[in-house]
């Protein structure tokens, strides 16, 4: 038709009568009424079980957290050369899961699937430690993982630690109160993921490692802090005490702090949960348990706790917060007397205080009805393969953690966070096999 003629309404109903009858444009008509009637989805038979963790899938869940050393690793003669052989070595020693950083936010940042990036050298880093400067393809990289850990039947539970590259420096400054952006390069990974059929073994994502510590946010949260002390005037102080809402003048985060960190959770896992309703969205924690608890969110689809032997008991006789970590050349003999001490001393009292952790862990759970789940935790954590350095206590420890963590119902545990194939422990085949499938079968 040409662009200046008009249809009157005559004009306009033939051409409509035409159109249904499949006759403009020389369409044929369709045969809506021979096909048949297209079934609506239907979800899976549900079971109301009085313990939820017996109708999800897989039942429980033994983790590794192989957090960025996957990626770090991933090179000629690195722990992580061969992703099969990994994936291989997981399913060996009873694991059904590792947990990730995928690198959202440079995916986000990248100009391409094939762009080559470098990651420097942390050649003394207790976890994913690199020799030198080392370049990696990230998105071939995250695909071939992904791959051969849906091959070996392991699932995958997504985080970030907030991790750049030499291309994108400080990803965490430039996302900085962009919420938008920070939405954006978790969507284009899962999105490539997707792309490749590669979310269907994804347990759950964990939106920020440890919030606040690794995330873009943690800055604007300090800021939100109240003056300290020395800085606030009487009246300051008598004002700001005033503020404080019923309940939480013990609280470690202010009003405006926790108002700040319950609108960002809501924010993000209401938009993540809307985009991808097939998956599984939290925030994991290591601290301010008391604190999130108390906003009272029911968003978490998983219930992600991080939990350690650290109270003051242990880290005043220990020394602990003022060791140096590293792989360099350390004199911890001082502190191993010390943890010996220590545990000689109030052991008792260290693993009533595990128990009321792990009693707090699973009433919160219930309140939200999550399956709760823990990815790092039990003893210090920071350990090293050193000859100062006794490893034997710790393995009793974490295994006696993990019989706890199955009496208060937890979906997912893991042996401690030093599971990688780096550490000297990974030898200890048999030992992994006890722990993971005692916990299996609980």
């Amino acid at each position: 038709m040409h662009p200046t003629q008009r249809f009157n309404r005559r004009d306009f109903l033939q051409t409509a009568t035409l159109a249904a009858a499949g006759t403009v444009l020389d369409v044929p008509a369709r045969a809506a009424d021979t096909a048949p009637a297209q079934e609506p989805p239907r979800p899976l038979p549900l079971k109301f079980d009085s313990d939820l963790r017996e109708s999800l899938t897989p039942r429980r869940v033994t983790n590794a957290m192989w957090d960025f050393s996957w990626l770090t690793q991933h090179y000629p003669g690195g722990a992580f050369e061969d992703f099969d052989r990994a994936a291989a070595e997981l399913v060996e020693r009873g694991f059904t899961t590792v947990r990730i950083d995928a690198y959202p936010l440079v995916i986000g940042a990248l100009q391409g699937e094939e762009e080559t990036v470098v990651l420097p050298a942390d050649p003394l880093a207790n976890w994913g430690m690199s020799d030198r400067d080392r370049e990696h393809t990230i998105v071939q990289e995250l695909l071939a993982f992904m791959g051969a850990m849906k091959r070996a039947g392991i699932s995958v539970i997504l985080s970030s630690w907030g991790r750049d590259c030499k291309e994108y420096p400080e990803r965490n400054k430039a996302l900085a109160g962009n919420r938008a952006g920070f939405r954006g390069c978790w969507e284009r990974t899962l999105d490539l993921l997707g792309s490749h059929a590669l979310l269907d073994h994804v347990l759950y994502v964990d939106l920020d490692q440890e919030f606040p510590y690794f995330s873009p946010y943690g800055a604007e949260l300090t800021g939100l802090a109240r003056k300290p002390a020395a800085e606030r005037s009487p009246a300051e102080a008598m004002e700001e005490a005033g503020r404080f809402e019923q309940g939480m003048t013990r609280m470690a985060w202010n009003p405006a702090q926790m108002a700040f960190v319950s609108d960002l959770f809501t924010e993000m896992i209401t938009h993540f949960q809307s985009r991808y309703p097939r998956l599984r969205f939290t925030y994991s924690l290591t601290s301010f348990h008391k604190e999130v608890r108390a906003m009272g969110l029911q968003l978490f689809d998983v219930l992600e706790l991080h939990l350690w032997i650290h109270t003051p008991r242990f880290d005043n006789r220990t020394g602990f917060n003022s060791l140096v970590k590293d792989r360099g050349e350390r004199d911890y003999r001082d502190y191993a007397g010390r943890v010996a001490a220590a545990l000689d001393t109030v052991g008792p009292m260290l693993a009533q205080e595990m128990r009321n952790r792990c009693a707090f862990a699973q009433a919160w759970a219930g309140e939200i009805a999550a399956p709760l789940i823990t990815t790092e935790a039990w003893g210090p954590w920071w350990h090293m393969d050193h000859p100062d350095l006794d490893w034997g206590w710790l393995r009793d420890w974490c295994e006696h953690c993990m019989v706890l963590a199955a009496e208060h119902r937890f979906w997912g545990v893991t042996p401690w966070n030093y599971s990688h194939p780096y550490w000297k422990n990974w030898s200890d085949i048999d030992w992994y096999r006890k722990v993971n499938n005692r916990f299996l079968a609980s």
